[in-house]
């Protein structure tokens, strides 16, 4: 379906006494090689305003994706694998009407370093076609969630260490992991793109469609952009402090990221786990993070330690953790309503 075919208005017609049927758009049914008697899968959104439609048994689509290169700049090339890969294409190809640039060649395989399962399977002077074989039967998302919240922290972690010790070249190591989390992070995209258009995958992957899949898809957005700030908090360490920081100073920033670590693992356990109790224990954790990172701020600003901008930069990059884990907070709070829908209640009027 293009264009104006993808809004479609049907008329709901009555079937004997009491119930009511649409039909599905012919294109749509001959896509999905339907035909009378095959099972539907209809599922509700969260609210049940509207209605999700798949076949109980989607034909695999395993059609090439072409990506035409001639004009496209290398950073350009590689942006658009990533999106196809995140898009759940299982073939890539990219095509060049003479030949594949040099500088295309090295795009398309520094996109299969950064990708999970991504290997090139045909090759010539004018085509590259590319494959992904993750299976999304072979993961889960609260596993996978759980992954990538425990590397966001170890990368935080070295980076604060670094931090401490004013040692330049292991900060600089730190900046050397981000492509890991990165990886796990577009794996994480893929399957929630691919269980989004087959909710048959929700029990494989261990997520309902609707809006336990949105929630872990912001949850998993927000450890991407805390690893981004454990990255800055490296850059600072490798170009700004050179030397060990003094002991009381050093307490106050290991006071404040314990907090953090501390509240960062209670939120994601709170999504991975809906309960309220999590939930509660998850903001009482973050009350305790403000508390002590307020305490340490107005030290900062009575004492003036050096390196003070730096060590400000650093408390302000914590508190911007922070926001994203109460972001994801959010998220838990909202699963474990849908687990405890007894907890409120609604009047209408």
């Amino acid at each position: 379906m293009k264009g104006d075919d993808l809004r479609i208005r049907r008329k709901a017609q009555k079937l004997g006494s009491s119930t009511l049927a649409v039909t599905v758009p012919a294109e749509w049914a001959r896509r999905h090689e339907l035909s009378k008697g095959d099972d539907l899968v209809v599922q509700r959104d969260e609210n049940g305003n509207s209605l999700l439609i798949t076949p109980d048994q989607p034909t695999r689509n395993d059609a090439e994706t072409v990506i035409t290169a001639d004009s496209m700049r290398a950073d350009a090339l590689s942006r658009a694998v990533v999106t196809q890969y995140v898009l759940g294409r299982g073939f890539v190809r990219i095509e060049a009407t003479e030949t594949l640039d040099p500088t295309h060649y090295e795009a398309i395989l520094d996109a299969e370093r950064r990708l999970m399962g991504l290997g090139i399977v045909e090759e010539s002077s004018t085509h590259i076609t590319i494959r992904c074989s993750v299976d999304p039967d072979d993961f889960d998302l609260p596993t996978l969630l759980g992954r990538l919240g425990r590397t966001e922290a170890t990368i935080r972690s070295s980076a604060v260490e670094a931090l401490l010790d004013g040692n330049s070249e292991a900060a600089r190591r730190v900046r050397n992991r981000s492509p890991q989390l990165e990886k796990l992070f577009s794996l994480f995209l893929r399957l929630v793109f691919t269980t989004y258009r087959n909710p048959r995958l929700n029990q494989s992957v261990g997520v309902g469609t609707g809006f336990p899949l949105i929630g872990y898809r912001s949850a998993a957005q927000d450890i991407s952009l805390m690893a981004g700030i454990a990255d800055d908090i490296a850059t600072i360490a490798a170009e700004q402090v050179t030397e060990p920081l003094e002991p009381a100073v050093r307490d106050d920033i290991e006071l404040v990221h314990e907090a953090l670590d501390t509240a960062a693992e209670t939120v994601r356990e709170a999504v991975i786990e809906p309960d309220y109790e999590q939930v509660i224990a998850a903001r009482e954790s973050l009350a305790q993070f403000d508390e002590r990172s307020s305490t340490v701020t107005d030290r900062l600003q009575n004492e003036r330690p050096e390196p003070l901008v730096s060590l400000c930069r650093i408390h302000f990059l914590f508190e911007r953790s922070a926001c994203h884990a109460r972001d994801t907070l959010d998220v838990a709070t909202h699963l474990a309503f849908r687990e405890s829908p007894d907890v409120v209640t609604h009047n209408h009027h």
